[in-house]
């Protein structure tokens, strides 16, 4: 994963059009006219040995010839010609290449593939390629079109990011009529160097991008994907549009949901999401209030809300006497605001304010037909600077022709987001709720269970069929196993060892009467179904929705991908059909599921797992029948998200006592608070740089609730006189995308400094930074910090001072070269 020399690409100082040509049929044509009419202040170089001049700038022959190396090279060359060119330009100390020339992948010279083979020239040098294939790259605010795009963009702050050429393209025609501009548009190509994980650990950086609309066709590294999604959806929006629905597309869906994305389902929608994440506010809740002019206007709106489950917002006591007083007062259809044909805009705005005071309400609609009473423009410039001023999101739907024009031009230029049907707006709100019940599932982090002694026993019955090549478990083994992770059974299993073989009868197993019993039981129970099947790239998987015969009937089914929690297991539940039966039994079903994930973040040789039927009834949740197949063991990257490192956790000798060094966990998050409350004053300043009183609960979040695979926070914890887990230091660093460097911080309790518990956390991070590869540690401090500076000198860093005053630089290298 590497965001390496990408600011080459994005924002280089010279530009190479290597291939460039005076035919119109050329892509060399036209990738040179974007460039030379784009606004671009760096050096323009074409290059072709055909030409002297091209668009009255000199011509060169070769790459030696150019004046100095291009920062960034753009390719238009036949196949067998590219790897050369790499090459050369790496030689020359060029860091970044557009690739247009397709069919590298089809293409071979000297029995070796041309991708490949232009890999592997780039590779000595580390310059970084975009393609081969696609369209190329613009961004507008540094005046660069590397592309061969028909029309260009405007300046803006979303980054497009598309893995189809003729889609990205589209976007930009679309854009330009809606006025809606780009920090930055990329067409990946084949994604042979820069994929998507590497476009999004730079996008989640890059101050001119404030919110990512991918398309996304297929992912090839699942935990890079994850990581980066994961860290870039922490900061900004980003919206998916995921083409293809090869495999079990309800994975794709689980791993979007997770990251904390958007995902659209057609190219309409994400049109939609571009407008709605330009200009859309954040909800504080999902309750939403639709004003129109025409009930069947408001109709439309709230069948579209319905379908999804929702219903619109209801009004206070307060709220409705302000309305009631009124003359004349809006009607209440089907849940909508009416204010009718004759309301004046003087009307309509006294209706949206008593609803933008309404603290029950947490988003409008506003819809709006031309009518005599009140033309369209008028309303939109009466409402707007009421909308653009409220503390919750305002959408609004104008129907007509120039009159709804003028109104949509009004609300955009106040930042509003706006559209043309009543369906298109109700699901653009949709699209905003889904967000944000995502950004909810992205902070959860689920602290893995430590192991259990019962846990050996299903580790045993796994060998065993292991040793004895046995890939299919006995109903019972596999029963076992379930037990072992204290997944309950209808009746306890009758174990004969591994694949059925030897072995007494458990005695708990129940005899015929116990059987028969069951056999009622089971007629008036709900049947469920947990499987786990392993994904090709994202690993695990776990489904689950209704079982038995019904299931044949519909694939009523909702997927996550471990590890869970209990807020992750009832999102999976809740997004079932069958879920609205399972009132009384869903916390135990979501324990079931949270048992499956653990069972398949340990087990890495699970390759199938089947719990079918899993039945809720009077008896409780248990299981009727499962089966297990087994595979070759998984590599622990397989999981797309990384389970909490059991395995970091060290009980360490400090002051005479045992204290516990862990990574951190979100449960921490309490004692992480009265930790905070225990920093005298100054020692806040020192760490966070600013007086602050008091951790808002985002900011908690993101102390407590990490991505393990790029961060690590250890801390110090030990159990306080009054029982509860107490914190007594943390340290934490955090890896840039190349693993070159990770920037680190660290802080102790007052009333514990100077007692060397900051040396003993500082030791476990430098120590697992090192095993990890990293460069070096990096970080800054108050120049007063006497500290803070004698603790890296101690471990034999540099301290050394920042450009900016009163601050020092912090340099622990980990690797000797």
């Amino acid at each position: 994963m590497s965001i390496r020399n990408l600011c080459s690409l994005f924002e280089p100082g010279s530009v190479a059009v290597i291939g460039a040509s005076s035919r119109p049929d050329r892509i060399g044509y036209t990738v040179l006219n974007n460039m030379a009419e784009c606004g671009f202040a760096g050096a323009l170089w074409p290059v072709n040995p055909k030409y002297a001049e091209l668009r009255g700038v000199p011509c060169y022959h070769r790459v030696s010839a150019l004046p100095r190396a291009p920062e960034l090279a753009v390719i238009c060359t036949p196949p067998e010609t590219v790897p050369g060119l790499i090459a050369e330009l790496g030689a020359r100390g060029t860091r970044a290449a557009v690739v247009l020339t397709p069919g590298l992948s089809e293409a071979r010279s000297g029995g070796k593939n041309l991708r490949q083979a232009m890999l592997d020239a780039a590779r000595p040098h580390r310059l970084r390629i975009l393609g081969p294939g696609g369209i190329g790259l613009l961004a507008p605010h540094a005046g660069l079109n590397a592309s061969m795009a028909q029309v260009g963009a405007r300046p803006g702050k979303i980054a497009f990011v598309s893995q189809s050429g003729m889609l990205m393209a589209a976007v930009l025609d679309w854009a330009r009529q809606q006025g809606i501009g780009f920090s930055r548009v990329i067409s990946l190509g084949e994604g042979a160097d820069i994929d998507m994980g590497d476009l999004l650990d730079f996008l989640a950086g890059d101050s001119d991008t404030t919110a990512i609309v991918m398309h996304m066709e297929s992912v090839s590294n699942a935990r890079k994907f994850m990581s980066a999604a994961r860290m870039a959806a922490r900061g900004k929006p980003v919206i998916v549009m995921k083409a293809g629905r090869e495999g079990d597309d309800k994975v794709i869906d689980a791993a979007i949901r997770r990251a904390g994305m958007l995902r659209v389902y057609s190219s309409a929608d994400l049109f939609d999401a571009v407008e709605t994440v330009a200009r859309a506010r954040p909800l504080r809740g999902e309750r939403l209030a639709i004003i129109s002019n025409g009930g069947s206007l408001g109709q439309l709106a709230d069948d579209a809300l319905r379908w999804r489950g929702m219903r619109q917002a209801t009004l206070s006591a307060p709220t409705q006497r302000r309305l009631e007083q009124m003359k004349p007062a809006p009607v209440v259809a089907q849940g909508t605001l009416v204010v009718g044909g004759e309301a004046t805009p003087e009307r309509y705005a006294a209706v949206l304010d008593a609803l933008i005071q309404e603290p029950q309400v947490d988003a409008l609609l506003l819809i709006h037909a031309p009518s005599t009473a009140a033309a369209s423009a008028d309303v939109a410039r009466v409402l707007a600077p009421l909308a653009k001023a409220a503390g919750k999101s305002v959408l609004s739907c104008w129907l007509g022709g120039a009159g709804a024009t003028a109104a949509r031009e009004t609300f955009a230029e106040a930042g509003l987001p706006c559209y043309d049907t009543p369906e298109k707006a109700t699901r653009a709100f949709l699209q905003i709720a889904q967000y944000q019940r995502n950004q909810a599932l992205l902070i959860e982090v689920p602290a893995q269970a430590p192991p259990a002694p019962e846990r050996s026993a299903a580790r045993a019955i796994v060998d065993a069929a292991l040793a004895q090549r046995i890939t299919a478990l006995s109903r019972e083994d596999s029963q076992a196993v379930l037990a072992a992770y204290g997944i309950p059974l209808a009746a306890a299993p009758r174990r004969r060892g591994a694949g059925g073989a030897g072995g007494a009868p458990d005695a708990a197993a129940g005899d015929g009467a116990a059987g028969g019993e069951l056999r009622s039981n089971v007629r008036s129970d709900i049947q469920l179904r947990v499987a786990v099947r392993i994904d090709p790239v994202f690993g695990p998987a776990i489904s689950f929705g209704q079982g038995g015969p019904a299931a044949l009937a519909v694939d009523d089914r909702a997927v996550g991908l471990p590890p869970l929690n209990m807020v992750l297991a009832r999102d999976v539940v809740a997004r079932t059909r069958v879920a609205r039966l399972l009132a009384d039994h869903g916390e135990a079903i979501c324990r079931v599921l949270i048992q499956v994930a653990e069972l398949a973040v340990d087990i890495g040789e699970l390759a199938v797992l089947e719990i079918d039927p899993l039945l809720a009834g009077a008896g409780g949740v248990r299981v009727q029948d499962a089966r297990i197949e087994l595979g070759p063991r998984r590599a622990e990257a397989s999981l797309a998200i990384r389970p909490y490192p059991q395995e970091l956790e060290q009980d360490v000798a400090w002051q005479g006592e045992t204290l516990l060094l862990r990574p951190i966990r979100p449960e921490d998050a309490p004692a992480h608070l009265r930790f905070f409350s225990a920093l005298h004053a100054d020692d806040v300043r020192m760490r966070f740089f600013t007086a602050m009183r008091e951790l808002p609960p985002a900011q908690l979040a993101r102390l407590t609730q990490i991505d393990y695979d790029r961060a690590m926070a250890f801390i110090a914890t030990r159990s306080g006189a009054d029982g509860q887990p107490e914190t007594l230091g943390v340290v934490r660093a955090v890896a840039d995308p190349d693993n070159q460097r990770a920037e680190f911080a660290i802080v102790v309790r007052s009333d514990l400094k100077g007692k060397g518990l900051g040396v003993v956390l500082f030791e476990k991070l430098v120590a697992y930074f090192r095993e990890r590869g990293t460069r070096e540690l990096w970080g800054e401090t108050l120049s007063e910090n006497a500290g803070m500076q004698h603790l890296i000198k101690r471990f034999g860093g540099t301290v050394t001072p920042s450009a900016e005053p009163g601050i020092v630089e912090l340099l622990l290298r980990l690797q000797q070269k």
